[in-house]
C-alpha cells in the first residue's frame, strides 16, 4: 500500500510538471515580439490611414518589448500593389498589413489577386462613418430639406466625393438607395478636393470621412447636415445621425491590422493585446482627438465579423449599380 501512494505521488509530480510545461508559452512567443515589426500601409504618406498608424506606432514600443512598428507605404493601384507585396512576405509574424473599408470595397469592385479575409483581422482602431457636408449657406438646412429637393428633382442633385468606386463614393450610393433619390454623383482626386468643391459650390454637397473639410466647418464655411454612424458620433455630438431623420442609412468604415493566416499559432492573439493597450494610451487618445477620428476597439473576432458584414453590403451596392467588373 505505501509502495502504490509513493508512486501515485511520483505519478501526480510528473503530470504536474507536464501540465506546467503545456501551459508556458511557446518559445517563439516567450519574446515576441524581439525585433522590429514591419505594418504594409497600401496607402500615401499623410492620408488619414497613414497618420493613424503613425499615432499607433509612437506608443507601441511602452507594450511591444521596447520594440518598434515601422511604417512601410506601398501607394499604388488602390492599395493593391501593397496587399500583394504584403502575401509575398515570410508568415514570420514580423510583417503586418493595414486593412480598411476601402480595400474591403476593392475586392468586390475588381478581381483581386485576393480576397479580404485571406488575411486574419487583429483589430479595429478606429470607426469613421462618412458625413455629408454642404456650404454654410446652403438651402439645405435639414437633411430632409435635401431629400425633399432631389425626390422633387430626380438627378439634379449633384454630391461630390473622393473618386468613384471609393468609399465616399458607395456611401453616397448606399445613400441613395436607402433615402429613395436619384443624385448626380462627381468624383474628385480624393475626398478633400471634393470638400473644397462643395466649399466653392462646384457641388450641392459632398460625402466625406475625418479629417476631409473639418477645418472648413470648424471655421463656419461648411456645415455637416448628417452622420451615417448608427449612434451619434462622440466626435461629432452636434450632427444629427441620418438613421434619426429619417434615412435608414449606416455605414461603418473601420480601420486596423492583419496578419497571415499562416503565422505562427499565438502570435495574433499577442499582438492583439498589445495593440488594445497602444488604443487605450492616453498618448494615442489625444492624438486620435486631433485628428478627428473615432476611436473604438473591436477584437480580432469581431473585426472579422464587421469585414464580413461590409462585404455583403457593398457587393450589393456594386452589382445594383453595375460597378466595377468583379460581377
Amino acid at each position: 500500500m505505501k509502495k502504490f501512494v509513493v508512486a501515485l505521488l511520483l505519478t501526480v509530480m510528473v503530470v504536474g510538471m507536464v501540465s506546467a510545461q503545456g501551459v508556458q508559452e511557446d518559445p517563439l512567443l516567450a519574446n515576441y515580439p524581439d525585433k522590429a515589426i514591419t505594418l504594409i500601409v497600401p496607402w500615401g504618406v499623410g492620408g488619414a490611414s497613414d497618420l493613424l498608424m503613425r499615432a499607433i506606432a509612437n506608443v507601441y514600443p511602452k507594450y511591444a518589448n521596447g520594440q518598434q512598428l515601422i511604417i512601410k507605404n506601398v501607394n499604388a493601384a488602390a492599395s493593391v500593389q501593397g496587399v500583394v507585396e504584403y502575401t509575398g512576405l515570410r508568415p514570420d509574424g514580423y510583417s503586418l498589413l493595414f486593412w480598411a473599408t476601402a480595400q474591403s470595397i476593392k475586392t468586390q469592385m475588381t478581381k483581386t489577386p485576393y480576397e479580404a479575409l485571406d488575411f486574419k483581422p487583429i483589430f479595429a482602431a478606429v470607426n469613421d462613418s462618412p458625413y455629408i457636408l454642404v456650404h454654410a449657406d446652403s438651402q439645405f438646412k435639414t437633411l430632409k430639406d435635401l431629400v425633399d429637393y432631389a425626390k422633387a428633382n430626380p438627378g439634379k442633385l449633384t454630391i461630390g466625393n473622393s473618386g468613384s468606386g471609393g468609399g465616399n463614393h458607395l456611401a453616397a450610393l448606399q445613400f441613395e438607395i436607402a433615402a429613395g433619390i436619384k443624385v448626380n454623383h462627381i468624383p474628385y482626386g480624393g475626398g478633400a478636393q471634393s470638400a473644397q468643391a462643395t466649399l466653392a459650390k462646384e457641388v450641392d454637397c459632398s460625402m466625406n470621412v475625418p479629417a476631409e473639410g473639418l477645418t472648413n466647418v470648424e471655421a463656419g464655411q461648411l456645415r455637416q447636415l448628417a452622420v451615417l454612424s448608427r449612434d451619434t458620433m462622440p466626435t461629432f455630438p452636434n450632427t444629427p445621425t441620418a438613421k434619426a431623420q429619417g434615412v435608414d442609412a449606416v455605414n461603418e468604415q473601420a480601420r486596423g491590422i492583419m496578419i497571415h493566416r499562416n503565422a505562427p499559432v499565438g502570435m495574433a492573439e499577442k499582438l492583439e493585446v498589445i495593440f488594445k493597450q497602444c488604443v487605450e494610451d492616453p498618448e494615442f487618445i489625444e492624438q486620435l482627438k486631433t485628428l478627428k477620428m473615432n476611436r473604438q476597439w473591436l477584437t480580432g473576432a469581431e473585426y472579422e465579423e464587421l469585414i464580413k458584414t461590409e462585404i455583403d453590403l457593398y457587393k450589393g451596392i456594386i452589382q445594383t449599380n453595375k460597378l466595377g467588373d468583379r460581377y
